[in-house]
């Protein structure tokens, strides 16, 4: 009697497992799926403070949300990006941390209790923040913690833990988030802002008790000018870089609300925010290749090309789907954004090609340290933006598409420039001498 033969594994099965196992896939594939519950909870939370706040409520919150989205961005001040580039070959990691960490826990502070105190005299809509000395020392620990949780997200990147930052900031932050609204219906404007805020705070909190247990990174509060100093060239760099980058985001909206109006700007809104979708993919796998290449255990090279495939793959056919199904997705706006956004969203979505493209190209700068270029690359990226929407966009939205891929282009070309040099000496390592 012959024994049961077993059926060979599929082959797509066995692939799919292969490629799993690669960290620089699996991380990407973690980070990719906390993108995505976070866009959806965020989708479904104003949803559900529409439904329970006032209008007028609504519009104060969401102005405040949007400049705690940017407070947090400058307390950072590059230790983000800084902790993914020297923590996986640190020698004193857990004085790192809890230098980064204690440093932008301070700087947060700081620059939180400086908006509540001076943001209100230019906007008068924003004067519930300092109604009370209650609400300015919550608004402070809320927003700070919006701060120390971004700090936190960097660190599980680094060390290959997006698993965990999945569980935090995609499952529990994302629930946390969906519960609060209807506990703080009677603060107003400002609960709205408290219940995004605590499922941040407690998210950061649930962060760092991780970061001890599970990567066993003893985290105190203590600053190490040791550790500062040899991160602080690098964390600089990164932040004039990303400050650079924020430019044309926060510009484009003002540009195109002041020569086109409201209804437009909307339009522009929609339209953005979807094609960003696309591109999130590419910021996703940007992250995992930053902190592969940091690790120094292989070819950047090989790497670089790797990642470059995964990129073209995922945001790729993400471009296909937007761009065939543009009119049904704007549809679902109203009739008024199918008819003026579907060429906009389209160009914005091709545009995601070009945008994987700079990110990559400046990823790998990142990983290699040429801080100079990357700066230049972002020159670039805000002078043609804003060059060619100041230009261009009173002839319509479409420039705006238009003016976000050239720039995201040339960028990309820019930053690949200054790669090649070194792209031409063999067989590239990851590991570069500061």
């Amino acid at each position: 009697m012959t024994g049961t033969r077993v059926a060979p594994r599929p082959r797509l099965l066995h692939q799919l497992s292969s490629m799993l196992r690669d960290p620089l896939v699996r991380n990407s594939l973690f980070l990719i799926l906390t993108t995505g519950l976070g866009a959806g909870s965020g989708f479904f939370f104003w949803l559900i403070v529409a439904r329970l706040y006032p209008t007028a409520e609504v519009g104060q919150a969401s102005s405040l949300l949007s400049s705690v989205a940017l407070l947090s961005y400058f307390s950072l001040f590059g230790f983000s990006s800084a902790l993914v580039r020297y923590l996986p070959t640190s020698r004193n990691r857990a004085e790192d941390t809890s230098t980064a960490i204690s440093s932008v826990f301070l700087c947060g502070i700081l620059v939180s209790l400086s908006f509540a105190l001076i943001g209100p005299m230019f906007a008068d809509e924003l004067g519930f923040v300092r109604s009370s000395w209650t609400h300015v020392l919550l608004f402070v620990l809320l927003a700070t913690g919006a701060a120390v949780n971004l700090l936190t997200d960097s660190i599980f990147v680094a060390c290959r833990a997006t698993n965990s930052n999945l569980l935090i900031n995609g499952v529990f932050m994302s629930i946390a988030k969906l519960a609060l609204p209807a506990l703080a219906v009677p603060f107003g404007a400002f609960g709205i802002f408290a219940a995004s805020g605590i499922a941040s705070a407690v998210a950061a909190v649930a962060s760092i008790v991780v970061i001890r247990r599970s990567l066993r990174i003893r985290i105190r509060p203590q600053i190490s000018w040791a550790a500062i100093q040899g991160m602080l060239k690098y964390s600089l760099s990164n932040y004039l870089s990303g400050s650079l980058n924020l430019i044309p985001q926060i510009a484009l909206p003002i540009i195109i609300l002041h020569q086109l109006g409201a209804v437009v700007a909307a339009v522009y809104f929609v339209a953005f925010q979807i094609s960003n979708l696309v591109s999130s993919a590419s910021y996703a796998i940007g992250e995992s290749l930053f902190a592969e290449g940091s690790h120094e255990s292989g070819s950047l090279r090989v790497l670089a090309l790797r990642s470059g495939k995964l990129m073209l793959a995922i945001v790729g056919a993400g471009v296909v789907v937007v761009t065939l199904l543009a009119k049904p997705i704007l549809q679902l706006f109203g009739a008024e954004y199918a008819e003026t956004g579907t060429t906009t969203l389209i160009l914005f979505t091709v545009s995601s090609l070009a945008v994987a493209f700079n990110t990559w190209a400046n990823f790998l700068l990142k990983v290699r340290r040429q801080l100079r270029a990357m700066v230049y690359a972002n020159v670039v990226f805000v002078v043609v933006i804003l060059g060619v929407a100041l230009y261009k966009v009173p002839d319509g939205l479409n420039w705006a598409a238009a003016a976000w891929g050239i720039g995201n282009l040339l960028s990309g070309l820019v930053a690949g420039a200054a790669l090649l040099p070194r792209g031409r000496r063999g067989n590239v390592r990851t590991a570069v001498q500061p």
